[in-house]
C-alpha cells in the first residue's frame, strides 16, 4: 500500500478490531479469534489514498472506523467519485480474488482505521481453516453480486436496492 503503514496489534487485537463491525456478524467470536491472525490493521489520515487506479495489489480492506470515497477516472480524464464506503464495508474485493490492477483511486474522508487480508494470507486460511475460509468467500462473493446488480440497475436507470 502507498505509504500506509501498518499497525502493530497482536491477532487477538486485530479479532477485537473485526468483532466491533457488522461484517463479523455471520462469525461466532472462536471464528473472528481465528480471523484476527489473517488480517492486518492499518490506519490512513484524512484525505491519504489508500490506493491508486491502476496499480497493482491482491489485498482487500475492511473498514472499522471512518469513511473512504472510491473514484474513477472517466473517458474525460475527470476523476468521478462511485462510492463512499463506511465502517464494516469492505474494499477492493476483486483486487483479492484476481489479482488485476485497482479499478479505482481509493482514499480516506476521515481518519480511518480497517484491516486487510491478502491472498497470500487468504490462501494460508484456506489450508489451516477451510470452513472460515470459506465463510470469508462468500460473504466477498455477496458483496460483489450486491455491487454488481446495483451497477445493473444503475446501468438501467431504474431505482435497485442499495448496497
Amino acid at each position: 500500500m502507498d505509504k500506509i503503514k501498518p499497525i502493530t496489534y497482536s491477532a487477538q487485537s486485530v479479532a477485537e478490531l473485526i468483532d466491533k463491525t457488522n461484517w463479523a456478524n455471520d462469525f461466532t467470536w472462536e471464528e473472528v479469534s481465528i480471523l484476527g491472525r489473517y488480517f492486518t490493521a492499518y490506519e490512513a489520515q484524512r484525505g491519504q489514498v489508500i490506493f491508486y487506479e491502476g496499480s497493482k495489489a491482491d489485498y482487500m480492506g475492511l473498514i472499522v472506523t471512518g469513511s473512504i470515497r472510491i473514484s474513477k477516472t472517466g473517458s474525460d480524464n475527470q476523476v468521478k467519485p462511485l462510492a463512499v464506503l463506511r465502517e464494516s464495508q469492505t474494499f477492493g474485493e476483486l483486487s483479492l480474488i484476481d489479482g488485476s490492477p485497482r479499478s479505482g483511486l481509493a482514499e480516506a474522508l476521515a481518519s480511518t482505521k480497517f484491516v486487510i487480508t491478502t491472498k497470500r494470507q487468504l490462501m494460508r486460511m484456506s489450508e489451516e481453516e477451510p470452513h472460515i475460509a470459506f465463510k470469508v468467500l462468500w460473504k466477498i462473493s455477496e458483496t460483489i453480486s450486491a455491487r454488481l446488480r446495483h451497477t445493473s440497475y444503475k446501468l438501467l436507470d431504474i431505482p435497485g436496492p442499495p448496497i
